[in-house]
C-alpha cells in the first residue's frame, strides 16, 4: 500500500525490520497454518482470478498459486521493498504471479474483475477512514453474480486481528488499543466495514497468536 507520499505504514512499523519479516512470520505468527485455513475457506476453483490485497513479501499469493495452478493470482502492495522479495521469491519457486504497487484503497483493478480478494494481516495497518474505503474498493472489483448461469458473486477472505475473547488477548488488545489502526480490530468492527460496504458478510474462527487474536471474515457480493 503507497503513495509519493509514503502513505503507508511498513509491514513491521519500521523499515529496518523488513529483511526480518518472513522469519517473524514463521516462527512468531506461525503464517502458514492460518494462511493455508485461509486458502482452504477460499475454495478457489480452476482459472479464477484472486488477489492477495497487502501481500507483503508474496507468501500467500505463492501458496494460493501453488494449491490452484491454473488460477491468475495477483499480489498488491504499496511497499516497492517487499515486492521485490515477493517477486525473487516467486522466481525462486517457479510461481508465476503478478506482484503490482498500490495502494489498497484505490486499486488498480477494473470493476467486476475478480473472483477472490484474499487478505492476510493487512487491514490493521489501516486507518478508520482508509479501511472503510478499501472495503468499498473490494466490493468493486469482485464479480457480480451471474442470474443465467447461476454463478455466485466474488467471495472476500480476510484473516486479520479481531475482536478478543481470551485473558491474553484481551490484554493485547488493551495494550495496543490506543492505536488508531488497530483499535477497529480490536473493536471487532472489521465486519461492519465489509458490510457498509455491501457484502454479505460471516465471521467464524479464531486463531490465537503472540500478538493477539485474529479472526477469519468472509464476505460474498450479492446481487445488485
Amino acid at each position: 500500500m503507497s503513495t509519493k507520499n509514503e502513505e503507508y505504514i511498513p509491514a513491521l512499523g519500521i523499515r529496518a525490520l523488513t529483511p526480518f519479516y518472513d522469519l517473524i512470520q514463521r516462527t512468531v505468527v506461525h503464517d502458514v497454518v492460518y494462511k493455508r485455513r485461509l486458502i482452504e475457506m477460499a475454495d478457489i476453483q480452476p482459472g479464477q482470478r484472486v488477489l492477495d490485497l497487502g501481500c507483503g513479501t508474496g507468501t500467500l499469493a505463492i501458496m494460493v498459486k501453488q494449491a490452484q495452478p491454473t488460477a491468475q493470482v495477483l499480489g498488491l502492495d504499496a511497499d516497492p521493498q517487499m515486492l521485490n522479495v515477493a517477486r525473487a521469491k516467486a522466481e525462486r519457486l517457479s510461481a508465476e504471479v503478478t506482484f503490482d504497487e498500490g495502494m489498497t484503497f484505490e486499486l488498480p483493478y477494473p470493476d467486476a474483475s475478480l473472483d477472490r480478494v484474499l487478505s492476510s494481516l493487512m487491514i490493521h495497518h489501516l486507518k478508520t477512514a482508509d479501511k472503510q474505503r478499501t472495503a468499498r474498493e473490494i466490493y468493486r472489483v469482485l464479480r457480480s453474480p451471474d442470474p443465467a448461469s447461476g454463478k455466485p458473486g466474488g467471495e472476500m477472505h480476510v484473516v486479520d486481528f479481531g475482536k478478543p475473547h481470551s485473558l491474553y488477548g484481551k490484554l493485547v488488545g488493551f495494550l495496543l488499543h490506543e492505536f488508531e489502526e488497530a483499535g477497529d480490530n480490536f473493536d471487532g468492527r472489521l465486519p461492519e466495514f465489509f458490510s457498509q460496504a455491501g457484502l454479505n458478510v460471516r465471521e467464524d474462527h479464531e486463531f490465537l497468536t503472540f500478538f493477539g487474536t485474529m479472526t477469519f471474515v468472509h464476505g460474498l457480493k450479492p446481487r445488485a
